[in-house]
């Protein structure tokens, strides 16, 4: 397995890998997600960004999963304390491949990509009924400092 930053080069197969996101994300939550053709756009203008990468793992000539991970800031109000923070925006692991150390060793790249620039820390958003994921990053080494919580209009 290799573990290496994505080029333009890629973008074929991290789209095939969006679109089995996108499938997984829709069977999840249905309400709020849906199946989706990812065009090579979104890796493409990550790839090109400066404050983000795409770190990949292949095995032979085959790219097996996939971590977005980029630079981000607090904001800019007296009360917070100022961070600078990688955020994981995606971490893709192909359903074949699963459970074989390979989102573990994206993960330790992008935890080395973020000490590389001098972050404090890591932060990634995960849907609260992908439990096996949820474990994945508690595992890992995350804690929950948040709550997104939603209220549906309408359900009085």
């Amino acid at each position: 397995m290799e573990i290496r930053l994505a080029t333009l080069n890629d973008i074929e197969p991290i789209r095939q890998l969006n679109n089995e996101f996108w499938v997984y994300n829709a069977r999840l939550q249905p309400e709020y997600y849906k199946e989706a053709e990812e065009s090579g756009a979104y890796p493409k203008s990550v790839i090109i960004n400066d404050d983000s990468d795409i770190i990949i793992a292949t095995e032979g000539d085959k790219v097996t999963g996939l971590i977005h991970v980029r630079k981000a800031k607090t904001p800019p109000y007296e009360p917070i304390v100022q961070h600078g923070y990688a955020e994981v925006v995606d971490l893709i692991v192909s359903a074949p491949h699963r459970r074989k150390g390979i989102g573990t060793k994206l993960m330790d790249a992008a935890k080395e990509w973020g000490k590389m620039r001098s972050l404090d820390y890591f932060e990634l958003f995960v849907l609260s009924n992908a439990k096996g994921e949820v474990a994945f990053y508690e595992e890992y080494g995350f804690d929950t400092v948040s709550h997104t919580m939603r209220f549906i209009l309408g359900e009085e």
